[in-house]
């Protein structure tokens, strides 16, 4: 049931809340700022009490999810402390979970934080913060970790704080948690501003001390009028919670008592073993304050808070936001009009490449680095969907009209623009088209060269604006850059990214000189890593072929998730790496899972997962990948390819040569391992046609034709099997051959001997397609199946695994 927006939805929902609590209950009304929840208000007709009712989105609904939820649930009912609001009773409304907990009159924190002027008394916030603490000690106790500790989670009622929610992220996640050990969305739950490093980083080691981190954010915003990284997006603060040193709680308010300060600073130290080591620590180092003796002012003056990017209600609950994906269902169907109103169709864009004015090829990586992140950051517009750059980008240096590139990209808008540079400052001029290409808004930037990101927040903000559409705070936060890059840093990053989309070996080698030297400017530059560990992945699998460059990516990748756990392609990259480089072909899933829950629309996340799925043999999964790929970006030859590539190995040959021949429409150069229409036709036991097909593509490629090998050896041509065979055996000597395609030509005209003699070779060099053939017995080694050579060989390459 989608019942987030629709007024008749929401009121029918209303009514099966009613209906499933019965005569016991009367539902009041609805409660605000629920987040993805529903909240109501209740009242007990019985014993005139009033209750909250919670209802959790249907990504959760199931039988066994439910079950499992009302189970956690049924746990965390069982904590009775003086300081938490206790869960009363959990149960599902057609299907989707829900609980109560006693309605508490008074406000919450965030709402009295949110006040301007004069914050807590310094008495009355450390009493608070005990009473926090005090929750947590006897929750841990219990072995319940709360995992969302912030404002917004503690009421303040009668002069007490109350901590809501213990338990629910935990029956959240139990109740998600698939066959492989991960949660349907895959990632860390929390709330940006207040995550503990660990945590941010999804590692699964994290226990109550995560509760102890955000307590001491909570207390530094309490004393200080704003957490330590606050104004930055949700991405940066992710950064920061991994990488950053947050500056003294003094340094922001120096009439802190030291002595609190210290215990504050104590609890968001990066290493959870420098934490206070249990929440009663905590109880007691606030007990030793006296806060009387005239160590500091009974009250702290500030400015006017503002409301942090990444904080709610920018960011609001992790674990929700990225839990209910119900939200990305519904803007994927409605465009968000004036005065917020829905509309059932889809606002769908294409942000054409930009011209760079002027001839100056010097600059070229300026005009196209723009065009991919305003393309980037009007993706997060609500209820729009923007084409894919790979198809956009066949619109470079043409002619084709607004209608023929609308009706190509299946878009209605198109954004285009000229950029002209020049003395350190660039003017860009941008227009917003419909398909007839009249004119629906423009606008002319000037700003320094080194000043893109603010010109990009600029631009989005117009186009949203003339599309009509309505802005939440969550909005604006995740469009808006609010990047603290440096300048050059990012000049630089944009040099490496032209480079590296040139797919050549001298442009991956000069893209990876280039985010070398952004990394130099700006060490904690999430986007340079990952642009690296691209870089040496398509070096490792095109190129120059060694399990040395899948472990400098994987290395790279690394580093770029470990500052930014929600860049998507990164953590999709991560896991490809994993399984290339270590063998670890779980935990590599485990990782691109998650980079596609972070965003199930990305391109390059698409792509890479889909072309795990077939080098794993997972054809049905990858074929479905490749669809959502050609549905977000129609016209990359990449989703074609994959497509037609996937439908070969799966049999479906027919299909593949159709297929195929929308690939090399798009791009006849293209290719994932040779000629998928070689063989297709191979496999249809059209050899002649076949024959022809793989010596056209030596011609124009001058590939190793291990598909021609093959084809002779199905034809029973033993003879030219192994004149190609040798041949590549001689090439083989001077450049790098992936052996297990040698392997391979030999099985087809069954020489076990020297088939095995090559898979050992790919096993001793770490070679990834060896492990990913073996792994699901492709059908290329059918020959050695049963050879119980291959069988202990293949027994040996599942059990291993390399160390990192």
């Amino acid at each position: 049931m989608n019942w987030l927006n629709e007024p008749t939805l929401r009121m029918a929902l209303r009514d099966q809340v009613q209906q499933t609590l019965g005569a016991a209950y009367t539902i009041e009304n609805e409660l605000g700022g629920g987040g993805m929840s529903r909240v109501f208000v209740a009242t007990d007709t019985t014993l005139r009490r009033r209750v909250v009712v919670k209802v959790l989105p249907g990504e959760m609904s199931g039988p066994l999810a439910v079950e499992r939820f009302k189970r956690e649930i049924s746990i965390a009912a069982r904590l009775q402390h003086p300081h938490m609001v206790p869960l009363l009773t959990a149960g599902e409304v057609d299907g989707m979970p829900y609980f109560t907990m006693p309605f508490v009159e008074g406000q919450s924190l965030r709402a009295r934080l949110d006040q301007p002027g004069v914050l807590l008394p310094i008495i009355d916030a450390v009493r608070v913060l005990r009473e926090i603490a005090s929750a947590l000690s006897y929750a841990h106790a219990h072995d319940v970790v709360h995992r969302d500790i912030k404002p917004d989670n503690v009421l303040l009622s009668g002069g007490a704080a109350m901590v809501t929610d213990f338990g629910v992220a935990k029956a959240v996640t139990v109740a998600t948690t698939t066959g492989d050990g991960l949660t349907s969305v895959g990632v860390a739950l929390g709330t940006p501003a207040y995550m503990a490093p660990e945590q941010a980083t999804a590692d699964p080691l994290t226990d109550h001390r995560a509760d102890i981190y955000a307590w001491g954010m909570l207390a530094y915003e309490i004393l200080a009028g704003e957490t330590p990284f606050a104004g930055r997006s949700a991405q940066q603060m992710f950064a920061a919670q991994v990488t950053e040193v947050p500056a003294d709680v003094t340094s922001r308010n120096p009439s802190i008592p030291p002595a609190l300060a210290a215990v504050v600073m104590r609890a968001i130290a990066k290493n959870p073993d420098d934490r206070p080591q249990s929440a009663d620590e905590l109880v007691k180092a606030l007990d030793s304050i006296n806060i009387s003796s005239g160590s500091g002012p009974s009250s702290i003056a500030v400015a006017p808070r503002r409301r942090t990017k990444g904080q709610p209600l920018a960011v609001g609950v992790v674990a929700v936001m990225l839990l209910i994906a119900g939200v990305a269902w519904v803007r994927s169907r409605y465009v968000v009009t004036t005065g917020g109103s829905l509309k059932p169709e889809l606002l769908t864009l294409a942000v054409l490449p930009i011209e760079n004015v002027g001839g100056d090829s010097s600059t070229e990586y300026l005009a196209d680095g723009l065009t991919g992140e305003l393309s980037h950051a009007l993706k997060n517009l609500p209820g729009v969907q923007v084409a894919g750059d790979l198809s956009t980008s066949r619109f470079k240096h043409t002619h084709v009209g607004p209608a023929e590139i609308a009706r190509q990209l299946g878009v209605i808008r198109l954004l285009s623009g000229k950029l002209q540079p020049g003395n350190g400052r660039v003017r860009l001029q941008i227009e917003l088209t419909d398909t007839t290409g009249h004119s629906l808004w423009s606008g002319i930037f000037n700003t320094a060269t080194k000043d893109n990101f603010a010109m990009q927040d600029t631009i989005t903000a117009s186009v949203a604006n003339e599309l009509k559409l309505v802005l939440t705070p969550a909005t604006v936060a995740a469009t808006h850059t609010g990047r603290t890059v440096d300048p050059e840093a990012h000049l630089l990053y944009l040099h490496g990214q032209f480079e590296k989309n040139k797919v050549t070996e001298a442009g991956l080698h000069n893209a990876i000189s280039y985010f070398t030297q952004a990394l130099a400017h700006d060490s904690t530059y999430a986007q340079a890593y990952a642009g690296k560990a691209f870089a040496y992945d398509i070096l490792a699998d095109v190129f120059a072929p060694s399990h040395e460059y899948h472990m400098l990516a994987l290395a790279e990748a690394r580093r770029a998730v470990a500052l930014d756990s929600l860049l998507p392609e990164a953590r999709t990259l991560l896991g490809y790496e994993i399984a290339a480089a270590t063998w670890d072909f779980a935990k590599g899933k485990t990782e691109i899972d998650r980079g596609l829950a972070l965003d199930p629309k990305n391109p390059d996340a698409l792509f890479m997962a889909g072309l795990f799925a077939w080098m794993t043999g997972d054809h049905q999964h990858g074929l479905d990948l490749a669809d959502r790929l050609s549905k977000v970006d129609p016209l990359s030859p990449l989703a074609a390819r994959l497509r037609a590539e996937l439908l070969e190995s799966s049999g479906r040959y027919d299909e593949a040569l159709v297929a195929d021949k929308q690939a090399r429409e798009l791009d006849p150069m293209v290719e994932i391992v040779e000629s998928t229409r070689g063989s297709a036709l191979r496999d249809l036991k059209r050899y002649d046609e076949a024959k022809t097909e793989f010596l056209n593509k030596a011609t124009v490629l001058g590939q190793p034709m291990t598909g021609l090998a093959m084809t002779y050896a199905k034809m029973g041509k033993r003879a030219e099997a192994l004149k190609v065979i040798h041949a590549i055996e001689a090439r083989e000597k001077k450049t790098w051959v992936e052996p297990s395609f040698i392997a391979i030509m030999y099985a087809a005209i069954d020489d076990h001997e020297s088939a095995l003699r090559w898979l050992q070779k790919g096993f001793d060099e770490k070679t990834f397609p060896m492990r990913s053939f073996t792994s699901w017995n492709h059908p290329w080694l059918r020959p050695l199946w049963t050879d119980p050579r291959y069988q202990a060989l293949r027994a040996k390459a599942m059990a291993t695994t390399f160390t990192e």
